[in-house]
């Protein structure tokens, strides 16, 4: 369980990581956990002496770089050459005094720290995704149980058809801007179609239906002020 340090304040935010590299230290289940979700977003590479099958397919079918290496008995000058130029360091090895030893470099380097076993200066929430839409859900290490059942909450509400939502609402915005001259009456137009049920129905069906039915909504705006 992750231990949660109260003096620190955390800010939820989004990162492009596209030209960043992560480094995980541990070829274990939670180097695994890191690695398939860092791989999609960033330049990743684990450092283990061994690896499970499932990291070796990972990295045979995505840009995961493996690194064979006995860390026991890595110096940290070793270890600092090997952080170097990182933007993110995860030490998930299973022996915590390796763990810290692997921070202090990442810090001497200037790179951030996610810990697995603590709230360092990273701490990764449980993601949903919903097309254009990304929630996270953290309780900083203070409660994975909460976490995960607000997650599961989360997620039987946040329906697939709200990804569907958010491309309906910028194709139609597109349109109004050329269309509706008033921001005003643009916003109560996407907020009407946004907050019609037969729109949300219509998308549970198939993404043109509910579409036509929102493009409608737009037509009978644009009469009404002809």
């Amino acid at each position: 369980m992750v231990e949660h340090t109260d003096s620190r304040t955390y800010l939820p935010l989004f990162i492009d990581l596209s030209d960043r590299k992560v480094i995980i230290f541990g070829g274990g289940s939670v180097g695994l956990r890191k690695a398939s979700l860092f791989s999609e977003y960033a330049h990743t590479i684990v450092v283990s002496a061994d690896f499970v099958p499932e990291l070796w397919d990972l990295a045979s079918s995505s840009s995961v770089e493996l690194i064979s290496m006995d860390l026991l008995f890595v110096s940290d000058e070793k270890l600092e050459e090997l952080v170097m130029g990182a933007f993110l360091v995860i030490p998930a090895t299973n022996m915590v005094d390796l763990n810290d030893r692997i921070k202090e470099c990442a810090r001497r380097s200037g790179a951030l720290v996610n810990r697995v076993d603590m709230a360092d200066d990273v701490v990764i929430p449980s993601v949903i995704k919903r097309g254009g839409l990304t929630i996270g859900v953290s309780t900083l290490g203070s409660s994975p149980a909460v976490s995960k059942y607000t997650r599961r909450k989360i997620e039987t509400f946040i329906t697939p058809q709200y990804g569907d939502m958010i491309k309906l609402q910028d194709q139609i915005r597109t349109l109004l801007k050329g269309k509706v001259a008033e921001q005003k009456t643009r916003k109560a137009i996407l907020w009407e179609i946004l907050e019609d049920r037969s729109v949300w129905e219509a998308l549970d069906v198939s993404y043109e239906k509910g579409y036509n039915i929102a493009y409608s909504i737009v037509q009978e705006h644009i009469s009404k002020k002809g």
